[in-house]
């Protein structure tokens, strides 16, 4: 085959397999949009259900005394545990940020979501420092506390930017005080020396679940995919960092992946703030 015919023949059939991987794409796309929205909703549920049946079913899960051990200890300018406490200062700024945009944001609906957002943001940055100052289950709890606080706000957003019917503070309180209410009962289960960390493991790993599936089954109507998105790939990002804690800092002998886990997960709740478009103002 001459040259210039065989590069025709590999352009066309590229063109034909992307335009055969779109096809598969948009198929996809409408068999989503064939289920009706009591059908999606009922996703929703069946996932939720299955999480609460499966926790029930494990039993009492404590606090591993081990979570409280990080890789990177120094003490630096008086500070214990220097690295881990102020890596939380880009949550300080972040919530500075957020507070800074919720005059101009664009809908109504979603200001007290986004304004406890805000608080939970911030409150994160001021109890997680203190708890990696002096890491014990006492000190966790208020590093824990404002984050279901962010979790539950954020959750609410998107269940009233997609899901329900109509925007409903009252599913922005239930949310809020559930979460809060998970918090202090494992913080009061492990002052009894029986912890269990069910409630507030489903209250912050079920929103993470239930969000990316929401994302694919609703349209959007104002939150950003594509920043949402990124921000959960961001938030898994920071797992792994936290996972990988002592074998960063033995690798780079400076920095642990707790600490750099603070950043992206402060760096994922940017990109979530700047998915709830404000008026006028390029997001």
């Amino acid at each position: 085959m001459p040259a210039a015919k065989r590069v025709d023949f590999l352009v066309e059939r590229d063109r034909k397999a992307e335009h055969g991987r779109y096809s598969m794409i948009g198929e996809a796309y409408r068999e989503v949009g064939m289920l009706t929205q009591g059908a999606r909703r009922g996703v929703l549920i069946a996932i939720s259900l299955a999480a609460v049946i499966a926790l029930s079913i494990v039993g009492p899960i404590a606090q591993d005394p081990s979570y409280h051990q990080f890789a990177d200890t120094r003490r630096i300018a008086g500070i214990h545990n220097f690295w881990n406490v102020v890596s939380n200062l880009p949550f300080l700024a972040v919530g500075a940020i957020a507070l800074w945009r919720y005059p101009k944001l664009a809908h109504a609906e979603c200001r007290a979501g986004y304004l406890l957002l805000c608080a939970g943001v911030i409150l994160v940055g001021f109890g997680s420092a203190w708890y990696h100052y002096a890491p014990s289950n006492g000190t966790l709890l208020w590093d824990r506390l404002p984050m279901t606080v962010a979790f539950m706000a954020l959750f609410s957003l998107l269940l009233d930017e997609r899901v329900l019917r109509a925007p409903s503070r009252a599913v922005l309180w239930i949310l809020v005080v559930a979460g809060a209410a998970a918090a202090f009962y494992w913080a009061g289960t492990e002052s009894l020396g029986r912890g269990d960390l069910r409630p507030y493991a489903l209250v912050q790993f079920l929103p993470v679940l239930l969000m990316p599936v929401i994302l694919a089954l609703f349209k959007p109507r104002y939150l950003d995919n594509r920043l949402l998105l990124t921000s959960f790939a961001l938030y898994f990002a920071a797992k792994l960092l936290e996972h990988f804690d002592a074998t960063l800092f033995a690798a780079t002998g400076s920095m642990g992946g707790h600490a750099l886990k603070h950043a992206v997960a402060a760096a994922a709740v940017l990109c979530i703030i700047y998915a709830i478009p404000t008026r006028g103002v390029p997001r």
